[in-house]
């Protein structure tokens, strides 16, 4: 039993050592991407296209060799989605060559897709995509998971700190705070699951814009994830820590 404890205590310390080589943010507002996030990008047919464009920075004092691939969760007809690291492939390309980092490099990291006739072929419909980027020699994986939704209305990106914002302080102690600006009323709520993904807290979200205070001084310490959801529907979700 005592050699099992060592061994798992020796794969998180490589995969802990694996994740401080590099962050990612959002690239307009600066936000740190957690690995696990999930976005939903919109389109809302003024263009054929639509994109999240990240920032991959390498924060270790060492070259970093990296690749991205992406998995399709679900698909739509008659939509291609292409992946960016560093330089953007064609479509259909699921795993992009070893990009080599300089220690301090930043680089784009993104996805983007687009519907070949018009926004009618695809309306209401959404692609499930899921993205990793895999160090070179290391099993450690950061994962992106992105729905492109397709829609005529003009629906608020809630991927965009503006909009939402990430949780703060971070770590809560007793109460978390969320910034809020939606652009048309809708049916808002926050939920919060511990690790093992049941329900801790919810709680609904008055007015269009303000400011959601939550109050978590209930919850042991530890590592939590929320989800915005409206409409009945999960559109963001993202991790949060509780610790006093």
């Amino acid at each position: 039993m005592k050699k099992l404890f060592l061994a798992l205590a020796l794969i998180l310390s490589v995969v802990a050592l694996s994740a401080q080589k590099y962050t990612v943010t959002e690239k307009e507002s600066g936000n740190v991407v957690e690995n696990g996030a999930s976005y939903y990008i919109y389109g809302d047919g003024s263009a054929n296209y639509g994109e999240l464009v990240l920032d991959l920075r390498v924060t270790a004092n060492e070259d970093v060799n990296l690749t991205a691939s992406v998995d399709v969760i679900q698909n739509v007809e008659g939509t291609y989605n292409s992946i960016c690291l560093d330089q953007c492939y064609a479509p259909g390309i699921t795993v992009t060559p070893v990009v080599s980092f300089a220690a301090g490099d930043s680089k784009d990291f993104a996805m983007h897709y687009m519907y070949e006739n018009s926004i009618e072929e695809v309306l209401g419909q959404e692609q499930i995509m899921k993205y990793y980027l895999h160090e070179e020699g290391s099993n450690g994986l950061f994962i992106i998971n992105v729905t492109f939704k397709y829609s005529l209305d003009g629906i608020d990106d809630y991927s965009s700190a503006e909009v939402f914002s990430n949780a703060y302080p971070m770590p809560a102690r007793d109460v978390v705070n969320f910034d809020y600006n939606f652009a048309s009323s809708v049916n808002a709520e926050i939920a919060i699951f511990n690790m093992m993904g049941q329900e801790v807290l919810r709680n609904e979200i008055n007015g269009m814009s303000g400011k959601a205070s939550i109050n978590v001084s209930d919850l042991t310490d530890g590592i939590y994830f929320y989800s915005l959801i409206i409409n009945g529907v999960v559109e963001r979700s993202n991790k949060m820590v509780v610790r006093r």
